[in-house]
């Protein structure tokens, strides 16, 4: 019912707005239009299939407006929803200017940031579905959340169902996860 993408890391995040600070329509994966939506759209339309993203990266509505060239030029109609709110770069000043210190080392704000995110949850992403995209993009999320927007919309879930929104967020992570868990990390190739 279900299709969920995952682009996003923090060097990933790093790259796409490098990207979109060279040129302000990028910032997003392009491979996730291009590649992983294209050969599957039309089936996916047919066959009902929800698909949610965080593959926006730091240009949310730039994925959307591509996709949604994709679907016209395919003669598909799509309903796109994207999950805004993640981008926090325009606070910085203020943020610097209240004395807020980076949360690790402690130091002052730098003055200069290429991009500052906020992690996203999965509540948006269930309201995305509820008003009734078939497709939500999201920008900085928790990984967990493209999964868990999925669940709670799928069977109700409420903000205070806290054994499930875990539950959910447990299988989001071994998902997301998953072959790290299994030694997909390990380096003696």
């Amino acid at each position: 019912d279900y299709l969920v993408f995952d682009y996003l890391a923090e060097t990933t995040m790093a790259i796409l707005a490098a990207a979109r600070a060279k040129q302000p329509e990028l910032g997003w994966a392009t491979d996730f239009v291009d590649t992983a939506v294209k050969p599957v759209l039309a089936e996916v339309k047919r066959q009902g299939i929800k698909v949610d993203s965080n593959a926006g990266g730091t240009n949310p509505h730039g994925c959307a407006a591509a996709l949604q060239a994709l679907a016209e030029l395919e003669g598909i109609t799509l309903r796109i929803a994207v999950v805004e709110g993640d981008d926090v770069g325009a606070q910085m000043p203020d943020l610097r200017a209240r004395g807020v210190r980076d949360m690790f080392s402690g130091e002052v704000l730098p003055q200069k940031v290429l991009s500052a995110s906020a992690y996203l949850g999965a509540a948006p992403i269930a309201a995305a579905l509820a008003a009734g995209a078939e497709v939500g993009i999201t920008g900085r999320c928790v990984h967990s959340a493209v999964r868990l927007g999925a669940l709670m919309h799928e069977f109700g879930w409420t903000a205070s169902d806290f054994d499930l929104l875990a539950s959910g967020s447990l299988a989001g992570h071994i998902i997301e996860c998953g072959c790290q868990a299994r030694g997909g990390l390990h380096t003696d190739w």
